[in-house]
């Protein structure tokens, strides 16, 4: 939008804007703001200070809806917005111009707003020749530039026209999501035109096109920055595993020990590391086992039961994470190639990241105590780190099984009156949903979160500073425990 549209703008605006008030400031999207009109309930004056729309508009206060964003805002517009409406509302109109090229003027009596659309955008609240606060992420368009002379249109205006990379109706959010996809000018050559008939309605459709090409292009920049680097953390996880199964031992062939040393017990020397024992399957073969001296042969025998038992524990829960991964990244690929070929801004999903945390808040595993008493209870190491830092509170009971991977548990305790029935089926939970659930016994740890404090090695890894120890049988809470 250049110099010479800008005064046109101007020239519509006036008669509709001096000697109106201004009123209800609002933040409607990153580095922009409308305010009310006195007298005109059928427009809001919108204020843009961001590096595709910079500019002010007279927009319809049910076009707004289209591109008003509901993100997080920064806190410098914030704060520039208590200002606003305090120093701003109520106040007339009294001048607004243009000054040098693109720094647009709108005074008040004693307040002025200078909107800077040239380089790095900027609106700043002046009061009494001192700026008080800036909305954008430019440096403060005040004191205002030195003037220059303005040419006055003596011939007729032009008629207005958006150029468009294909007609209107036709557009896509991706079409409009290049710097250069949407120009406002002079009614030319264009293959896709789209006329009006003032350059105030001209000039919102421009709003709009610039917002929603914007808005498709940061959350499509967002969703594949996302998508890639949980592949990558996936990848890495996948090869991981996979390396860790291989790595296994054999279980049957430490059965096969065990099994040796009870069929030999007498050819076992007391107090010996090692000892050699006929293969009870290969009498020509003898096997080495190592041994501890301290333990008699049944014991030694059990012992090595035993670690076959972990190694096919483990092999299990192994093949189970690598399942769930592959699974996980085919879904992130996915999710990729849809972002890659987006043509709307609906067709693109939440980041992956967000969708933990809205998980954390929505999809978290809920269940009552018998008592009536709210127990959490988190899916994989984001969901934990979230439920545990974000949702609970400080206060709130924290309950993990002891030196095992496995869920965060939180009892809700808004009141103080958990007592030692809740505390153990919430520990049961814990105990269920961790990879000690086939123990028959598992120690957890209670404490109160605010005991709990995130540790170095990724999400979900935490520091406990001060907790008792419960130990529980795990238990399904199906059927046993309400769901909510």
């Amino acid at each position: 939008m250049d110099a010479a549209i800008l005064e046109l703008l101007i020239a519509e605006y006036r008669p509709r804007l001096l000697g109106r008030a201004l009123g209800k400031a609002r933040l409607v999207a990153s580095h922009a703001v409308s305010l009310e009109i006195g007298g005109d309930r059928s427009r809001r004056l919108w204020l843009d200070a961001s590096r595709r729309a910079a500019g002010a508009f007279l927009v319809d206060p049910r076009e707004t809806s289209v591109i008003e964003e509901r993100g997080e805002v920064p806190g410098r517009d914030r704060h520039a917005l208590l200002l606003l409406r305090k120093h701003a509302e109520g106040r007339r109109l009294t001048a607004l111009s243009r000054v040098a090229d693109r720094t647009l003027v709108l005074e008040a009596g004693s307040v002025i707003l200078a909107l800077r659309c040239l380089g790095t955008p900027a609106l700043t609240l002046v009061l009494e020749g001192a700026a008080l606060a800036t909305i954008g992420e430019g440096a403060a368009a005040w004191p205002l530039p030195v003037a220059r002379a303005v040419a006055e249109h003596t011939s007729p205006p032009p008629r207005p026209a958006l150029s468009l990379p294909r007609p209107w109706a036709e557009c896509r959010d991706r079409d409009l999501a290049a710097a250069d996809a949407v120009s406002l000018g002079a009614a030319g050559g264009a293959a896709a035109v789209l006329r009006a008939d003032t350059w105030s309605e001209a000039a919102v459709v421009y709003l709009i096109a610039r917002r929603r090409g914007a808005s498709f292009d940061t959350q499509r920049r967002a969703t594949l920055a996302e998508a890639r680097r949980e592949i990558r953390r996936l990848a890495r996880l996948e090869a991981n595993l996979a390396k860790d199964a291989a790595e296994l031992p054999e279980a049957s062939s430490l059965r096969r020990d065990a099994e040796a040393l009870l069929a030999s017990p007498h050819k076992v020397p007391v107090g010996v590391s090692q000892a050699t024992v006929p293969d009870p399957y290969d009498e020509t073969r003898g096997l080495t086992i190592p041994l501890d001296p301290r333990l008699s042969v049944t014991a030694n025998a059990e012992r090595v039961f035993g670690k076959a038992r972990r190694i096919d524990r483990a092999r299990v829960q192994v093949a189970a994470r690598l399942l769930e991964t592959r699974r996980d990244l085919a879904a992130a690929r996915g999710a990729e190639g849809r972002a890659e070929a987006a043509e709307m801004l609906h067709d693109l999903e939440v980041p992956l990241a967000t969708q933990t945390d809205l998980r954390g808040a929505s999809e978290t595993r809920h269940y009552l105590t018998t008592r009536g008493l709210s127990i959490l209870v988190g899916r994989g190491a984001r969901e934990n780190h979230h439920l545990t830092f974000t949702v609970a509170r400080p206060e709130d009971l924290w309950l993990h099984a002891r030196d095992v991977p496995g869920a965060h548990v939180i009892v809700r305790d808004n009141e103080g009156r958990a007592a030692a029935e809740d505390m153990r089926e919430a520990a049961e939970l814990a105990a269920f949903f961790s990879d000690a659930r086939q123990e028959a016994r598992v120690d957890v740890h209670v404490t109160h979160r605010k005991h709990v404090r995130p540790a170095k090695g990724g999400p979900g890894r935490v520091h406990v500073f001060h907790s008792d120890t419960i130990r529980v049988t795990p238990r399904d809470p199906e059927g046993r425990l309400r769901r909510r």
